[in-house]
């Protein structure tokens, strides 16, 4: 390590330090950031890892979900520019279950129950305001999902949900009229940086059978089925909607079989059937998630 970035390293940890005493003397609640990797991106994961500790508002501490399954000599497999960044607020925590990127919240959402959870997502680089927008925006909604980036469910004439990729994508940043606006007809894609209460979200959240029966690789689906359960809002948080991608990450992404290849309307058609048929839901999902009034902001 260069004398450069000896004295940055220390720097910043020194305004970590500094900013969560800040936090604590105001009486704030914590914000715990969580994310999770596999082995194909564990390489490059302290990209994300960085841009989270050049944030303007500082989380409490990050938390790196690791099955131990994908790494089974744990720190040994790790890449040192990784386990050069623990300290006392960035820690990796081992899960026996692999449930792929559902990792990042399903542990920290019962890990730190009276927390702030932001999840993020192990293959991006975050804009230094993206955490500040997020817990500026909590006290307006505290009982909503603030989102970074978040699409628009849009409906057939007849009320059916259309397939997801003919949903306005980043709809916020196309309708500005849309930030802060809670609504159950957006849809919030957690790993460009989005804000749980996690005491919001009822037991069934938890349930790995039908996790593993439906939707084991879409994570945002499942969320969004238990918040429509649950009847939580999404809230957008800012119209910039865009993201910046590590390089070279992009091969292996699930968006490729989710959303691009229609995976998305399969797994939903799936889950929903069995929550309807179970009466989980108490309507049909493109009943509850209607919001007309939204139509007049889309100018």
């Amino acid at each position: 390590m260069s004398d450069v970035t000896w004295f940055a390293d220390k720097k910043n940890k020194l305004r970590r330090v500094m900013q969560h005493a800040q936090h604590r003397a105001a009486g704030n609640r914590e914000v715990v950031v969580t994310l999770t990797s596999y082995p194909p991106r564990i390489g490059t994961v302290w990209h994300s890892v960085r841009s989270i500790f050049g944030q303007s508002y500082l989380p409490d501490r990050i938390v790196l979900y690791l099955a131990k399954s994908d790494f089974p000599n744990r720190e040994k497999d790790l890449p040192q520019s990784l386990l050069d960044m623990l300290w006392h607020d960035f820690e990796i925590r081992w899960v026996d279950e692999d449930l792929k990127p559902h990792k990042k919240y399903y542990w920290a959402f019962k890990d730190f129950r009276d927390s702030l959870v932001v999840t993020i997502d192990d293959d991006l680089v975050y804009r230094k305001t993206m955490i500040q927008e997020l817990v500026e925006a909590f006290p307006k909604h505290p009982d909503a999902i603030i989102a970074s980036r978040s699409h628009l469910i849009m409906f057939n004439e007849d009320g059916s949900i259309k397939p997801y990729d003919q949903w306005i994508y980043e709809a916020p940043y196309y309708h500005p009229a849309l930030v802060g606006i809670p609504s159950m007809r957006l849809f919030a894609t957690t790993g460009a940086g989005t804000l749980f209460d996690p005491s919001l979200f009822p037991e069934l959240t938890f349930d790995i059978d039908l996790i593993k029966r439906h939707c084991l690789a879409a994570d945002d689906v499942w969320l969004k089925a238990v918040e429509t359960i649950a009847g939580i809002p999404v809230v957008a948080a800012t119209n910039e909607q865009l993201l910046e991608y590590v390089p070279g990450t992009q091969d292996v992404a699930l968006c490729h079989v989710n959303t691009e290849s229609g995976g998305n309307d399969v797994i939903m058609g799936s889950l929903f059937g069995e929550l309807e048929e179970r009466g989980l839901l108490p309507a049909p999902f493109a009943q509850l998630v209607q919001d007309q009034s939204l139509d007049c902001l889309l100018s």
